[in-house]
């Protein structure tokens, strides 16, 4: 008996199948993004510039660069990077695991420009992964050439004296939505923008500059976050929550949670039981203390922070879920008397003083703060005309309370009309089932003649039949012979 030595080289399919990851497109550009702003030079204000256009995706920014000795680490796999730069307190990164992720993610070739501080140099590298995919596996298959360079300005860089490229070709799919991309940034990074990065989005269109995104709140209902908990009081979150001024069917509620100013989870909703009542509760909350996934995108939900966290939140947010559950009953949030009620409880709830509410509320009549800025008037104009339909009685759901809502669309949401469905909640005995059928007066289906009592029945009936389909699982069969009736009786009463 004995033992032998075994040579462990990972086989060079790992470059492809580290970017098989559920990373979207944006994720991915915002990981390199965070890269980028970890490289910034602390007297120096960071530009990012981001350029969609064409077949390629470039990420070019004025950091600090990397020399040949750091780059040369930065290209390994999984490598601890911490061990040969300094980092700031809040860097995002650290084993160098993010940008290989990200970029095999994005396209099947990427390379890397880069000029460091106080070098008149350019050290270049790519990564092709379908030649990475053909070598064989040993002590050479992971070998990177470097190329050095005197700065030309017909490089990415252009005539910047320090800085590096991200250089994506080959990609895997073409981008469809920028606003997407858009949308993404400015949620992902608003700590750092408010604090000055700076980030340019280029598409065809044209060049956005990425600002952070102000939500749409309840006015008054805006509650800081500063808790401690946890053995010693060792973790600490802040932030702040607030009630939205609509309900949300598409999810998009919830907390974004982030980690050394960078988003790790967004529309978070382990704090609180989703549901149509629940679903104006958003917020921000910073957890430096959590362990994100190497290319963070979630958190690490075993960690001992992350299980304190969720027991010590799920009862501090308690007084802003009964809240929430109040002002979305049917008729409060229409109610300047009933918002202002429900919102001075919340804020006596959590110690805050009737004054400072007060002078807020009569200033504004109960809208958010980012309504004026926006040039909307207030809650009442972002939903209008709310009727009651048809009830619909189920044999074992009982009944189904119908409202239908017109409002205005101002997302991406291409359909004409959509629906929210609050099943009974078990801590409410008063509460019944309640479908909302949605229409968007600004869908371009409507400018067609179609008079409103087709609209109504035509977005009604569809909603009734994808709700029994999608939430309560009933065959298509069915589905269709329960909207039949429905419709039938919904003719009938003209």
């Amino acid at each position: 008996m004995g033992s032998r030595i075994v040579k462990n080289f990972p086989s060079p399919r790992l470059l492809e199948n580290i970017g098989a990851t559920n990373q979207t497109v944006q994720e991915a550009i915002g990981e390199l993004v965070a890269n980028s702003i970890d490289a910034r030079l602390d007297n120096e204000k960071i530009i990012i510039k981001i350029d969609i256009r064409g077949d390629h995706i470039v990420i070019i920014d004025n950091g600090k660069g990397m020399t040949s000795e750091i780059l040369e680490k930065a290209v390994c796999i999984a490598e601890d990077m911490s061990k040969y730069i300094e980092r700031s307190e809040g860097a995002k990164g650290h084993f160098g695991m993010g940008f290989k992720t990200s970029c095999s993610t994005l396209g099947n070739f990427y390379e890397i420009f880069t000029r460091p501080i106080g070098e008149n140099i350019e050290y270049h590298v790519e990564f092709d992964i379908h030649e990475y995919t053909q070598r064989p596996t040993g002590a050479d298959a992971w070998d990177i050439e470097i190329k050095d360079n005197l700065p030309n300005k017909n490089s990415y860089l252009g005539e910047a004296s320090h800085g590096t490229a991200f250089v994506i070709s080959r990609l895997k799919d073409r981008i469809k939505y920028p606003s997407a991309i858009l949308k993404y940034l400015e949620e992902a990074f608003k700590p750092d923008i408010k604090q000055g990065v700076e980030i340019h989005l280029i598409d065809d269109s044209g060049t956005y500059l990425v600002q952070p995104v102000e939500e749409d709140y309840v006015k008054g209902s805006r509650i800081i976050i500063d808790e401690e908990f946890g053995p010693n009081n060792k973790y600490h979150i802040t932030g702040w929550m607030a009630l939205d001024t609509q309900t949300h069917n598409s999810g998009f509620y919830g907390f974004n949670i982030y980690r050394k100013n960078q988003l790790v989870m967004q529309f978070d909703k382990s704090w609180f039981r989703a549901h149509l009542m629940t679903s104006r509760i958003i917020g921000e909350v910073n957890m430096d203390f959590l362990d994100a996934t190497f290319y963070k995108q979630g958190v690490q939900q075993s960690s001992e922070g992350w299980i304190y966290s969720k027991d010590h939140m799920t009862e501090y947010l308690k007084n802003i879920v009964s809240a929430s559950r109040d002002i979305s009953r049917k008729g409060n949030v229409n109610s300047p008397t009933e918002v202002k009620r429900i919102v001075t409880k919340l804020r006596r709830d959590y110690g805050i003083a009737d004054d400072v509410y007060e002078a807020e509320y009569e200033s504004t009549d109960a809208t958010s703060d980012n309504k004026k800025e926006r040039g909307n008037e207030g809650i009442q104009n972002t939903i209008k005309n709310i009727v009651t339909e048809e009830a619909l009685i189920l044999d074992n759901q009982g009944e189904i309370l119908i409202t239908f809502v017109e409002k205005e669309n101002d997302s991406d949401i291409p359909s004409p009309f959509d629906y929210i469905f609050s099943d009974v909640d078990e801590a409410d005995d008063e509460q019944k089932a309640e479908l909302q059928v949605i229409v968007f007066n600004n869908h371009p289906l409507w400018k067609k003649k179609v008079d409103g009592e087709s609209r109504v029945i035509l977005a009604t009936q569809d909603s009734i039949y994808r709700m029994l389909v999608e939430k309560l699982q009933f065959d298509t069969s069915k589905a269709l012979k329960i909207r039949n009736e429905w419709l039938a009786k919904r003719l009938l009463r003209g």
